[in-house]
Order: C-alpha cells, then structure tokens, then sequence
C-alpha cells in the first residue's frame, strides 16, 4: 500500500473540498437554472403554439365580425321606432291568409314599457296543416320586424283531418318614441 504522507493528505483535502465546494456552490446552481430555463423554454414554447394556433384563426375571426357587424347593422331596422302595430298586425294577417290558415288570431297582452327597449306580448292562434304551419313560420321570419317565440304547441285535430292547431305566445319589440320618454 502507498503511504501518502502529511502534506499529500492535506492536499487531497483540499482539493476535495474544492471539488466539493465547487460542486456545491456553482456546479449544482447552474444545473438548476439549466433545468428552469428548460422548463421555460417549454412553457414559451407551447404559448408560441398557442399564439400561431389563434393567429390562423383570425381571418375566420375577423371575416365573423364582419358578419355579426353587419346583422348589427340591420338589427335596429327591426325593432322600429314607436309601436307600428297596426302595420305588424296587417303584416301577419297577410302571412297567415297566404299559408291559408283558418281560425286566425292575434291577440296583444298587456305591453311592458322600458326607457330603451318595449314589449308587447302576443297571443297567436290558427288552424291549418303542418305545411301551412311551417310555412308561416318560415314567412314570419321573413317579416321585416324580429317576432320572438316563447311558446308554441300544436294540438292535433280530433276529427282526424291532419290539421293542426297553433296557439303561440309570441313578443314583438320596439323602441320608444323620444317624446314618449319622460
């Protein structure tokens, strides 16, 4: 066996403990911010994915504002200034007596006032064939005014002549006159 002798050991000893110290304090360190940048890099990585994914998607995006800018456009067209319901009420009399429904009724409800938007509620009823009725509803999207369903039940015939009843409970919208505002 080698015999080291004193001054051998002790530099061993030191060279172990800078080794050690080395290791500790600046080898260990880097590895661990080695390991971060990693993780960042990663992290980057997959919200630069992220990015190019919704940047391919903003012709589709914008092309879609477009539309929806131009359905807003249109939408205060259908909801008039001041009631017009006489007009409305011609309007679907006129598309129930083209779709040839019978019984035909138009009832207002009791109107619901606001400072920007009014409501007035409508009861519909007629008879007719499930064509005629879908027909009219067709012809009733049409209309250049929004008529709002909320409740629709048809009810079949007990004479077994395939005609159908309609009784619907619809709203028609409208702004408020500015001299009706108080």
């Amino acid at each position: 066996m080698i015999r080291m002798g004193k001054q051998q050991v002790v530099i061993l000893a030191i060279s172990a403990a800078l080794l050690l110290g080395f290791s500790v304090f600046r080898y260990i360190p880097l590895l661990r911010k080695n390991m971060n940048a990693k993780k960042e890099i990663t992290t980057h990585s997959q919200a630069i994915a992220d990015i190019q994914q919704y940047a391919g998607r903003l012709p589709e995006l914008r092309q879609e504002k477009q539309q929806l800018e131009q359905r807003l456009q249109q939408y205060p067209a259908s909801i008039p200034q001041g009631k017009q319901f006489a007009r409305l009420w011609q309007q679907i009399a006129d598309v129930m007596n083209d779709c040839q429904l019978a019984e035909q009724s138009v009832q207002p409800g009791a109107e619901q006032v606001s400072d920007e938007l009014c409501c007035i509620p409508l009861t519909i009823e007629c008879t007719g064939t499930l064509d005629q009725m879908f027909a009219f509803f067709q012809s009733l999207e049409q209309l250049d005014r929004q008529v709002h369903f909320q409740d629709v039940e048809l009810q079949n015939s007990t004479d077994f002549d395939a005609m159908v009843k309609l009784n619907a409970k619809a709203n028609v919208y409208y702004q408020p006159k500015t001299a009706e505002k108080s």
